[in-house]
């Protein structure tokens, strides 16, 4: 079985990422605050075994700069459509043209999510028909597939969703029931969009380096140590 982790990433240009960070942060902050997000998550997942990397990027020129950010091994596909749900549609039928029977969908706001969340994932994939994960903010930060939904539930899953709302998860959830495919759900996390996200991401690092936990947004770490100081 191939599985994949398709990371959906914007080039760090100022002004083009993290706008709702300004103006507690300049447009040069948010963007290089963004690269750092995106760094440290897709070096945590490339960490995973037998998962392959996919970045979905955008816009269509990004692949060079995306490219000396992460890397190599990842492997780079261009974001296709109007609006979210297209993008998210047709990263989706790559993966299952291409032979993945497991297909992870994740964003790049989160870099301190677990990455044993996504492992939960893959294996509530076994299982389930779908998973996704729940955000604070009413949308999610992951949603997956088993080759058994992608034909039933794709892309109605994608379809007359609100996106950018508080309403996003629950009306996912409900094309998910109306697909009669199965759900499996993963603890709820935070995405970091506003000013105060931010405080709250420095805050929950320092305390996990107090715990003794450990932190795999080292970039971040290091940048918001800078910012905050």
């Amino acid at each position: 079985m191939k599985t994949c982790v398709i990371v959906f990433a914007k080039n760090p240009i100022p002004n083009a990422v993290k706008t709702r960070l300004t103006p507690s942060l300049s447009p040069e902050q948010a963007a290089t605050l963004y690269a750092a997000f995106l760094t440290d998550w897709c070096r945590a997942l490339a960490e995973l075994s037998n998962v392959d990397l996919i970045t979905a990027y955008t816009p269509a020129d990004a692949q060079p700069d995306l490219q000396t950010l992460i890397g190599d091994d990842a492997i780079y596909i261009p974001q296709v459509g109007i609006d979210l749900g297209e993008r998210l549609t047709s990263a989706t039928q790559w993966a299952a043209k291409h032979g993945y029977t497991k297909i992870l969908l994740v964003g790049s706001d989160s870099p301190t999510l677990p990455i044993s969340y996504i492992s939960q994932a893959i294996t509530l994939l076994d299982s389930q028909d779908t998973v996704v994960g729940p955000s604070t903010d009413g949308g999610y930060y992951l949603i997956g597939f088993s080759a058994a939904a992608l034909t039933t539930a794709v892309p109605h899953v994608f379809e007359d969703i609100a996106w950018s709302t508080a309403d996003v998860f629950q009306q996912t959830v409900t094309r998910i029931r109306e697909a009669e495919v199965t759900l499996g759900l993963l603890p709820l996390w935070y995405d970091v969009d506003t000013a105060e996200d931010l405080a709250f991401l420095h805050t929950h690092i320092a305390a996990m380096r107090l715990a003794g936990d450990t932190v795999q947004a080292v970039r971040t770490e290091s940048l918001l140590a800078e910012l905050f100081s």
